[in-house]
């Protein structure tokens, strides 16, 4: 086991030694050693006691609290920074070289945008039915890694986000056809998300993105210090540096959520906001322990490789 989720209602969590102890209605229902958990996701109602947090901590675990009908009251509790300061502090020297945030973030774009690209293809091969608004999204993110490629390399940060926005909103609009019309997916929503796709995109992100933080700290890197993304209050920016590249990979993981009827449009309530229900929940998380080591591998290869180039700056600056 690698990751606990309790998310039942009348559920508790307690503490014995190195061991959690979940209870359902005041009743045991059982035990479960820490050493074999990498994180602990649990519903805003789970209770929990200061000293599961100190002993979650003590043993280095992750605590996602995700609150999917208010997604700005999820808490992170993650692990322990490592690895040598002078790591760190080369980091933020980094930070003050514009030539290498730019360097390292036109990295990350053209490798996201290179694989919503050969995902539209592999998706107008499934859906020939489908190819004049694939195609026509696939011609123009080409022309866009085209361009970061060599002809119109962005010379700031600011326009590199433009194309990765422009490239970003082609991808979801295309997105959009190869879904059931029943689910309403228009295109991507968020805080809270308005339809089943975008409810499922939202909280495969927020997983990842903890495991990004993770990633990130057992790399010696700072999270919070982001090269894309600029320093911004209560969020690791260079963890959403990281989650750039991988989120092709959750949504084409998402896309066959639904295309092979893990989950269907009657597991979601739909009115001003799109809830997912308790059985929904359930299968979407198993398919998400199934799916999440290949996650959390990528990401471990990116956080590592991001130490790399922050350890060779100094010598081959940008």
């Amino acid at each position: 086991m690698k990751t606990l989720f309790v998310e039942k209602k009348a559920m508790e969590i307690r503490y014995e030694r190195a061991c959690l102890l979940l209870y359902h209605n005041g009743k045991r229902v059982s035990s479960v050693p820490l050493a074999q958990l990498e994180r602990i996701v649990v519903a805003p109602h789970v209770a929990l006691s200061a000293g599961v947090l100190g002993l979650v901590a003590e043993k280095n675990v992750a605590l996602l609290v995700l609150n999917t009908r208010y997604p700005d009251r999820t808490a992170l509790l993650s692990g322990t920074m490592r690895g040598d300061i002078h790591r760190r502090l080369t980091q933020y020297q980094c930070h003050q070289d514009a030539a290498f945030r730019l360097h390292w973030s036109i990295f990350l774009v053209k490798l996201k945008i290179f694989r919503h690209y050969r995902l539209l293809l592999k998706l107008r091969l499934q859906r020939p039915d489908l190819r004049y608004p694939l195609t026509h999204a696939i011609n123009a993110l080409e022309k866009i890694i085209d361009d970061l490629c060599c002809d119109d390399i962005p010379s700031t940060l600011l326009s590199l986000r433009g194309k990765e926005g422009a490239a970003a909103a082609l991808f979801f609009k295309a997105f959009t056809h190869v879904f059931p019309a029943a689910l309403k997916f228009t295109g991507r929503n968020r805080r809270p998300p308005k339809d089943p796709v975008n409810v499922c995109l939202s909280l495969a992100y927020t997983l990842c993105y903890q495991d990004s933080v993770n990633a990130l700290k057992t790399a010696g890197l700072d999270p919070a210090l982001g090269c894309l993304h600029e320093p911004y209050y209560h969020r690791d920016s260079l963890a959403c540096d990281l989650m750039e590249p991988l989120r092709p990979l959750v949504d084409a993981w998402v896309y066959q959520l639904f295309h092979r009827a893990v989950l269907r449009q009657e597991d979601f309530t739909i009115t001003d906001m799109c809830l997912l229900h308790a059985t929904g929940k359930q299968r979407f998380y198993e398919a998400f322990r199934l799916k999440a080591p290949a996650f959390r591998r990528v990401l471990r290869c990116y956080a590592q490789y991001a130490a790399t180039i922050v350890c060779q700056h100094e010598q081959s600056p940008y």
